[in-house]
C-alpha cells in the first residue's frame, strides 16, 4: 500500500519552509519498499499574512492535502496543526533535514506503526 508525503520545500531537496508560507508542496508516493517518487509539484495559497492567520485559508491549505498521509515542513503552528488533523493529515516539524532523508525516517516510522496495529 503506498501513501503520500507532501513537503514543504522551496528547492525540492530540503524541507525549508514554514507550512502557512509554503507557496507549494512537494508531494511524494512512497511505495510499501521504501522506494519513493515526486509525483507532483502543488500550489498553495499561502495562509499566514506576516504574523496574521486567515483561518478559513489555513483549513483549506490543510483540506488541499488531505489525500496525503503527512505534512512536513520546518515549521508548523498550532492553528495549522488542527486545521492539517482535521484533514486527516499527520503534521510533522523537522528541521536540517533533506526530503530524501525524511522520506527514510517516515517510512521507517510507517512500518513500524503498521507492524504494531498488526500484533494487536
Amino acid at each position: 500500500m503506498s501513501y503520500r508525503i507532501a513537503f514543504a520545500s522551496a528547492d525540492g531537496a530540503n524541507i525549508d519552509r514554514h507550512f502557512g508560507a509554503a507557496d507549494s508542496f512537494l508531494i511524494i508516493e512512497v511505495e510499501q519498499d521504501g522506494s519513493y517518487r515526486e509525483t507532483e509539484r502543488r500550489p498553495a495559497r499561502p495562509p499566514c499574512r506576516h504574523g496574521s492567520h486567515d483561518e478559513p485559508a489555513m483549513q483549506e491549505a490543510a483540506d488541499a492535502l488531505s489525500d496525503c498521509l503527512y505534512v512536513a515542513a520546518e515549521a508548523i503552528g498550532p492553528g495549522a496543526q488542527r486545521a492539517l488533523e482535521r484533514a486527516g493529515v499527520l503534521p510533522l516539524e523537522v528541521q536540517d533535514i533533506t526530503i530524501a532523508d525524511a522520506v527514510k525516517q517516515i517510512h521507517k516510522y510507517e512500518l513500524n506503526k503498521r507492524r504494531a496495529s498488526v500484533s494487536y
